[in-house]
């Protein structure tokens, strides 16, 4: 009976730990989405999971990964640092791969998922602190605020702009584009900034801070801040009849912004802001995989395509690694996506053309995700200028960055 009863019991607690790191080949292929469904980010939260949940829809249609479904495990983040460490912490033993992740949250996370091993992809980070840590176990399929902080004070120096004010509030994902389109107006363009405002998040009103920043008179104001802070800021602008350009961050993009800015002149308020290519076969086949999962036709501006890549490309790196193991996985990243490879732009074609023993080059609905391979950034992220018309903001051109302002 011995003899008998002890290699079944070390079955059942190898079994155990197996199961318990996302590691069971018989079950789903769980993957992570840690996002803000809550707080500063919730604005992007349920376009964001839409577009996560349309990418496990096409997955699974496909045949899964591996021959195993996919499945996706929401855990909201609450849209700040411990969040996102909680979070994290409650889902990392079951899942195979995370994804969702926006750039307070990867900060926070950037030692434990190396550690961990644990494959993460950004689609909303655009913190300077990626710039040159990722690309191990982490990678960034979105512009950084570098390339977001260099537009915005691009556009200030095309209309004409030698006099600007910021008001920035004090968090990583706000403070990240402000302090490049800073160092760049300064010091590349040769601007000057008049009043350089920051605040902490939470307060009812902003006015002390709105007085400060446009004390001045200020030909333009560069505003980073999230949705809660930024429309109280919006409203004491507009009550007391300022008329200073407006350039904001990437987080100001967002519907209840642009509702309430309505009754200001079209042009008035400018943002910089990565935008899909609504040209590719990848864009019309997402679009119908999120008209199917989601109910509804994609929005544009919440990631949802990024959301929708990540998803895809992890899948596709497990299908060339025959693996879920995060080492394997991490490795095949970049032959998925980059160049040479037989160019696919869906899941299906993906897994096919590795059936055969292709190569392949993935581009998706965001564009092309062509990633450096020293720190998992994205090579040349499309950026369009939106501005806001008739309560809601449209892409008005795309640009290209200017080289010579570069950092």
């Amino acid at each position: 009976m011995r003899r008998i009863l002890l290699p079944l019991v070390a079955i059942v607690v190898l079994g155990g730990v197996v199961l318990s790191c996302g590691g069971d080949d018989e079950g789903p292929v769980k993957l992570g989405f840690l996002a803000g469904l809550s707080g500063d980010y919730s604005e992007w939260g349920p376009p964001s999971q839409d577009g996560a949940e349309a990418a496990i829809g096409v997955i699974n249609e496909s045949g899964g990964i591996l021959g195993r479904d996919a499945e996706l495990v929401v855990q909201d983040n609450l849209s700040t640092p411990e969040g996102a460490v909680t979070g994290y912490n409650r889902i990392r033993e079951e899942i195979d791969a995370l994804g969702g992740v926006e750039s307070d949250g990867a900060v926070a996370l950037l030692g434990t998922v190396a550690e961990d091993e644990m494959p993460t992809m950004c689609p909303a980070c655009g913190t300077t602190v990626l710039d040159t840590e990722g690309g191990n176990f982490i990678w960034r399929i979105t512009a950084s605020d570098t390339t977001y902080g260099i537009i915005s004070a691009q556009l200030a120096r095309d209309l004409g702009f030698t006099r600007v004010a910021m008001l920035v509030q004090q968090t990583e994902g706000t403070e990240s584009p402000a302090n490049v389109f800073k160092d760049v107006w300064e010091n590349k363009i040769g601007g000057e900034i008049i009043a350089d405002v920051r605040f902490a998040p939470g307060s009812d009103s902003y006015q002390a801070e709105v007085e400060q920043a446009f004390a001045g008179d200020p030909e333009a104001v560069y505003i980073g801040a999230g949705p809660q802070a930024g429309i109280p800021i919006l409203r004491e602008y507009i009550a007391r009849g300022y008329d200073a350009q407006i350039l904001v961050s990437p987080d100001l993009q967002v519907p209840d912004i642009a509702e309430a800015a309505a009754e200001l002149p079209t042009g008035r308020i400018l943002a910089a802001q990565v935008t899909d290519d609504f040209e590719s076969p990848a864009y019309s086949a997402f679009a119908a995989a999120h008209q199917e999962y989601a109910g509804k036709a994609p929005p544009t501006g919440f990631y949802e395509t990024n959301q929708f890549d990540q998803y895809i490309v992890l899948a596709l790196a497990m299908t060339a690694a025959e693996s879920t193991d995060g080492p394997a996985v991490a490795a095949q990243i970049y032959n998925i996506v980059n160049a040479p490879g037989t160019k696919v732009y869906t899941y299906a074609d993906g897994v096919a053309a590795l059936e055969r023993g292709e190569q392949i080059d993935y581009d998706g609905p965001s564009g092309s995700i062509e990633l450096h391979t020293t720190t998992g950034n994205l090579v040349s992220p499309k950026v369009a200028v939106q501005h806001i018309v008739g309560g809601s903001y449209t892409a008005r051109e795309v640009i290209e960055l200017d080289a010579s302002l570069g950092r």
